[in-house]
């Protein structure tokens, strides 16, 4: 009788356990993705930054003419912050052309050297809050009269900078630059766009919605199982 009234007494003093802990783990793993995926600790790039980037590494990671050097560096000085996606239209070499003559092994096709450069640049997108949003490839051209040669790409890419700061520190970064050679062996002609803008399915919406989603599903299950 005593043993039967403690384990009651036992039972009611400690209760059920708490089912708010799915929306403390949706909490934390919605923190650590946006931390990831903004820019909320990084300041707009300063013009020593800049120079300072030019001098060691651009200039051998690009591979660009003057013209387009003087594009990159006004579009590093206007530097605001904030994310961007950077819209890329691209027409493949038949035959992989490398700056420096060398024809790499395995990689005969600019198509061949698009991939070797996929290979490197995506771990590096990733190290710094950025990644594609969209490949496609061209299936037909519509509405090109009176633009000729608007039409000339293969290929449409956007890819999702977390800052223009991270862009310049990736286009710094020794294994970037390795591998770089692989985009301009790959690229018979090229055209990137900047923009800005609001996204609905932008993944500092979605990831968080999924996140605290299954958590609902999660407490609900939970508690039904009781």
């Amino acid at each position: 009788m005593n043993t039967a009234s403690t384990n009651v007494s036992a039972s009611a003093t400690t209760g059920p356990r708490s089912p708010g802990w799915p929306w403390l783990v949706a909490a934390a793993l919605s923190a650590a993705f946006l931390l990831w995926h903004q820019p909320w600790f990084s300041k707009p790039l300063t013009a020593a930054e800049i120079d300072a980037a030019f001098a060691v590494s651009v200039d051998r990671a690009t591979a660009l003419p003057e013209s387009e050097k003087v594009k990159l560096r006004a579009f590093f000085a206007s530097d605001d912050g904030r994310p961007f996606y950077n819209v890329n239209l691209t027409l493949y070499r038949e035959e992989a052309t490398y700056p420096d003559g060398v024809q790499r092994p395995g990689i005969r096709t600019g198509a061949d050297a698009a991939d070797a450069y996929t290979r490197v640049v995506i771990p590096q997108l990733l190290r710094r809050g950025s990644y594609p949003v969209f490949v496609s490839s061209k299936i037909s051209n519509l509405l090109e009269d009176g633009a000729p040669g608007a039409d000339f790409f293969q290929n449409i890419g956007i890819v999702r900078y977390r800052s223009r700061r991270d862009m310049l520190d990736m286009i710094s970064d020794p294994v970037y630059m390795a591998g770089a050679p692989h985009k301009f062996a790959s690229l018979a002609k090229n055209v990137a766009v900047p923009t800005t803008g609001f996204v609905p399915l932008d993944a500092s919406i979605v990831i968080p919605l999924i996140l605290f989603g299954l958590a609902a599903l999660v407490r609900v299950s939970t508690q039904s199982s009781r």
